[in-house]
């Protein structure tokens, strides 16, 4: 049976999300409000507007098409000036349709799983050379789970690799069933203090800490984002490893900090706190070494 589900990106040459060539697919939805998300686009569970200002030329081509009035085009003291009441937006995709310079794109489209595993076994000959496959992301895979399941259970009755990325922070009835088709889990750990896991995603630990538990015994990989000051500590990191030997999870991949996440913020008209270097290959070494020590299998990337 073929179920909908709410997509706002498909890579069809994804390389960092799991082995070989993949079909990475990004699903709309996050319980997570994580400050240095990548992809803040992915968090709300409905469709939304993004827009581009840098390509803006103050045609006023959208003004005339949205039908809530929700764009203003003029002249201010400082210049021409585009802005946005959001709060008027139903993200129909109107303003984005005449849009001649493509400032203006909705994110999160429709699409039902028969489509998505279609586009999949298309792509089947380069995932079997390369020792690729299918990759449901997000947002978090979770939040749609029949879908997500759907599509997972039709690559793999193609014969096609699965894998699925997660932050964990679902009840364990709807991993579970997304954990059974898939091939391999990618599961992100971000901190383990709890009281630092809610100041900076919104909510508490206690459930992805428990989920991941669970998870012993299959093949996991362990995921996590090297935010300076915060995620990057050596005392969250020692507790993560020291977690991770308990759980019996063996194998991390450690993923340098990227501030190119800065201007998807300003796409959604939203402010973006979370500013620092990408960490050096030396540094990168030392946390190799630190996660080899505590006898987990490292990996940078």
């Amino acid at each position: 049976m073929s179920v909908e589900g709410l997509v706002f990106d498909i890579d069809t040459f994804a390389v960092h999300d799991g082995p070989g060539i993949r079909m990475a697919v990004y699903l709309k939805g996050c319980p997570l409000a994580c400050g240095w998300c990548h992809s803040p686009e992915s968090q709300h569970r409905q469709p939304e507007l993004i827009f581009v200002r840098d390509r803006c030329v103050f045609c006023g081509a959208c003004v005339t098409a949205c039908p809530r009035a929700a764009h203003e085009v003029g002249m201010h003291d400082d210049g021409h000036e585009h802005t946005i009441t959001h709060d008027l937006c139903l993200a129909c995709g109107q303003c984005a349709a005449h849009c001649p310079q493509g400032a203006l794109t909705i994110k999160g489209t429709w699409m039902s799983s028969e489509t998505v595993a279609a586009r999949a076994v298309r792509m089947k000959a380069f995932f079997d050379h390369s020792g690729g496959g299918v990759t449901l992301s997000g947002g978090e895979v979770t939040c749609q789970p029949e879908f997500a399941a759907a599509v997972l259970a039709a690559c793999r009755s193609a014969g096609i690799h699965t894998a699925i990325e997660t932050c964990g922070a679902s009840n364990w009835t709807h991993l579970e069933q997304l954990v059974i088709l898939s091939d391999l889990v990618l599961y992100d750990l971000k901190l383990f203090d709890d009281a630092e896991h809610r100041r900076w995603t919104g909510a508490s630990n206690h459930l992805i800490l428990a989920n991941a538990r669970r998870l012993a015994g299959r093949d996991v990989q362990v995921r996590v984002p090297l935010i300076p000051g915060i995620t990057d500590t050596e005392a969250n990191l020692f507790g993560l490893f020291g977690f991770m030997q308990e759980a019996n999870l063996r194998r991390v991949a450690m993923l340098p900090y990227n501030p190119s996440a800065g201007a998807k913020y300003q796409w959604l008209d939203r402010s973006y706190d979370v500013w620092g270097e990408p960490q050096n290959d030396e540094r990168l070494a030392e946390l190799v070494r630190m996660a080899a020590s505590m006898g987990l299998e490292a990996t940078i990337g």
